[in-house]
């Protein structure tokens, strides 16, 4: 196992240079950077210190070459922008060399998965904004629209061409085969919902019951009521969830969800804000982007910056990321927010 390159990979990680990193365990700058070549090793008696401020286990400095791949693929996967044509086509490379080995397998489809999925919906993306060109160009042309809509992950006017009813069909069946697997059951609720069979999403909710306790319960049950058209009542349950799981971000952050559904932007971003206090490091950076979002509906063009900057200090500051399309993107609308802030101001 080559630990230094490991070393080096969770320093980096954890925002630190050699010279820090050499300060916290009470080594030479010069230690360190003989670790990070090779050239020597670690103290056994330094692990348990070292790892600590590198935030990581010990077992994670000796992951084999493998696993080191894998992570890096995990991390992929998990980007909300489109992946490279060359960050894709390592990932593939590398899982098909991994794959072969029978305790990798599972793993290995999963990322193919994922990846194939990051990819399409990066394709989604451009496909949308080819549309939206084509419609500047010929605005009454009907394919311009169809395009768009379906791009952009809208409904089909044509409810036999958008109902989710292959889908539903595969969930029920999953959740009969795995009633212990308690994600299924949130995949089905997924599923009913926007189809409105709310008889079948109530039945699914008791059944939950039955067998779990968590926030979802009651976030989704406060999704009936809210598809019900009973929006107080919706609202009263998503508040029992945050004050039952007080200390729960995920809840916190699905209140703030439900609150943006219902244009009530204010009350989402305070949920949402609420969420990023309660998160620990490493942290995602959804919350900050659904701020910049919801402050960009309101025309609060200086909000929205202030979160999208928030965006690329915890890229910076928890990933390591100082580059990148994330960060770009980042950079893009912070550009986009300034300019809009300057018409309005004229």
């Amino acid at each position: 196992m080559d630990i230094g390159k490991q070393i080096k990979i969770y320093r980096l990680r954890a925002n630190l240079t050699q010279e820090r990193l050499a300060e916290a365990v009470h080594v030479t700058p010069q230690a360190v950077s003989k670790w990070e070549l090779g050239q020597t090793l670690p103290d056994i008696a330094l692990l348990p210190e070292l790892t600590s401020v590198l935030g990581v286990r010990i077992d994670d400095l000796f992951d084999s070459p493998e696993e080191t791949h894998l992570r890096r693929i995990e991390a992929m996967a998990e980007r909300e922008t489109m992946l490279s044509r060359a960050d894709f086509d390592y990932a593939v490379a590398r899982l098909g060399e991994i794959m072969p080995a029978p305790e990798m397998k599972g793993r290995c489809l999963t990322l193919l998965a994922q990846l194939h999925m990051q990819r399409s919906d990066g394709y989604a993306a451009l496909a949308a904004d080819y549309a939206r060109q084509a419609l500047e160009i010929e605005p009454e042309k009907k394919d311009n629209h169809s395009t768009f809509f379906s791009a952009m992950h809208g409904v089909l006017p044509d409810w036999c061409c958008s109902n989710r009813s292959e889908l539903i069909e595969y969930y029920q069946n999953f959740v009969q085969a795995h009633p212990d697997y308690m994600p299924g059951y949130l995949w089905l609720l997924d599923a009913l919902l926007p189809d409105r069979r709310l008889r079948e999403a109530r039945e699914t909710l008791e059944a939950m019951k039955k067998r779990f306790k968590c926030y979802q319960i009651l976030l989704y049950e406060g999704w009936v009521r809210y598809y019900e058209g009973r929006f107080d009542e919706a609202e009263r349950v998503w508040r029992t969830m945050t004050e039952t799981y007080a200390d729960n971000w995920f809840a916190w952050s699905s209140r703030g969800d439900a609150y943006a559904h219902r244009a009530m932007y204010d009350e989402a971003i305070e949920m949402y804000r609420e969420a990023i206090r309660l998160q620990e490091r490493p942290r995602f950076t959804d919350n900050e982007s659904s701020i910049a979002q919801l402050c960009r509906l309101k025309g609060d063009w200086k909000g929205a910056m202030e979160a999208y900057a928030r965006v690329i200090d915890i890229l910076r500051e928890d990933w390591n990321l100082t580059d990148g399309e994330d960060v770009r993107r980042c950079e893009e609308n912070i550009e986009a927010c300034r300019r809009a802030l300057e018409r309005a101001q004229t």
